[in-house]
């Protein structure tokens, strides 16, 4: 029992940490730069959007202030069978560069984006969210990276904002930026195996068409990978968006998220092939499926150190100590939540723990259930 209880601790290390510290390493070793250059392809910002009339008009008047040549970037807004004033809000512009491409009957973001595609006729197709705010340099930032002509696709760099300082809001960001740093390192060793669905850009005609029901901010960019392309991270293509404020928030988007993920990390399984993908399932395996296997590693780490358990005074007893000071602190984070405190340092047990609940919920839900195409934004 003590040498599984040391083995479910280093996969639990070396998933958090370990993962991170040898990413770095790697990154720092092999170096591999993107050969950048000022190049202005046409580009197509397309956005999706459902129910968003509190804050369509806001994105479109931000989209059309990007410092980007105006004959070659056009704005499309899909919207997903929206039925509040999102599309009236959107044909009140008349700008010529703003085009509504309606699809009715709700399909979800997903295959509202692939019908949407069919349309695109530009050099460079740009994903966003209606709620997301971009720097103005945000266009020639990510396309000066397709200079390069193994590069597939670019990612953005997402800085989330908590005006209401809350104690989700603070352990997302600290958390967005231990993934921002790992996602500076991946590119650095050779490409990224995800993406930010808010703010990818990619070349147009190589986009694959994704079932409904996975997250393509994950799994398109693996289909890059396939081709032979590199996907990479613009840390100057800078964007904004809100954290959530709530646990309850938190954990419902992170099932749809983690669930999307693994159903589309399944139906793109090939990737996984370490001696066709070495760098691509390193990647996938240690930053994705371990991730979403803590949860697992965490009961079974509790369990068997329960009953390896002997003494107070050893490292087991101290090991157990400090998994109980987690999950007390944890618990009283959401307490102190629930009546409106909110603690920084409280912060990061509490998000690592709806993290990692979700993780376990999703992975329960992928195996015995289908994922819905649509869902609720939880805002």
């Amino acid at each position: 029992m003590e040498n599984l209880t040391l083995l479910f601790l280093i996969l639990i290390f070396y998933t958090y940490f370990g993962y991170t510290i040898l990413i770095i390493l790697l990154g720092a070793i092999r170096n591999k730069s993107v050969s950048k250059k000022e190049i202005y392809p046409t580009v197509s910002l397309l956005i999706a959007a459902y129910n968003e009339e509190k804050g369509i008009k806001e994105k479109l008047l931000n989209s059309l202030l990007l410092d980007y040549p105006k004959e070659k970037l056009e704005i499309y807004v899909v919207s997903d069978g929206s039925t509040d004033k999102t599309d009236e809000i959107v044909n009140s512009f008349t700008e010529p560069n703003i085009h509504l491409l309606r699809v009715e009957g709700r399909v979800g973001k997903t295959q509202a984006r692939n019908i949407a595609m069919k349309q695109i006729k530009s050099e460079i197709t740009v994903f966003s969210d209606g709620t997301t705010e971009y720097d103005k340099n945000v266009i020639r930032k990510l396309v000066q990276n397709f200079n390069d002509k193994t590069v597939g696709m670019v990612t953005g760099h997402l800085k989330y904002a908590d005006s209401n300082n809350t104690q989700m809001g603070m352990g997302q960001k600290l958390y967005w930026q231990y993934e921002t740093l790992i996602k500076k390192s991946q590119t650095k060793l050779g490409t990224l195996t995800g993406s930010i669905g808010c703010i990818t850009a990619f070349r147009t005609h190589l986009y694959s068409p994704l079932p409904s029901n996975v997250i393509e901010d994950f799994t398109e960019p693996l289909f890059f990978v396939k081709k032979g392309y590199r996907v990479v991270f613009e840390p100057e293509a800078i964007c904004f968006e809100e954290t959530t404020k709530k646990s309850k928030n938190e954990f419902n988007m992170r099932i749809r998220v983690i669930r999307g993920g693994i159903t589309g990390l399944l139906y793109a399984k090939s990737v996984l092939n370490p001696f066709k993908y070495p760098i691509a399932s390193f990647q996938l395996i240690s930053h994705k499926v371990f991730r979403w296997l803590i949860p697992v590693f965490a009961l079974l780490l509790l369990t068997c150190n329960l009953l390896s358990f002997s003494s107070i005074n050893n490292f087991f007893g101290i090991l157990l100590i400090l998994q109980f000071l987690f999950y007390s602190l944890s618990f009283l984070s959401y307490l102190l939540e629930r009546v409106g405190i909110h603690n920084k340092i409280l912060a990061i047990p509490l998000y690592l723990f709806v993290l990692n609940l979700a993780s376990l919920i999703a992975l329960f839900k992928t195996f015995t259930s289908r994922l819905e195409a649509t869902w609720e934004p939880e805002r």
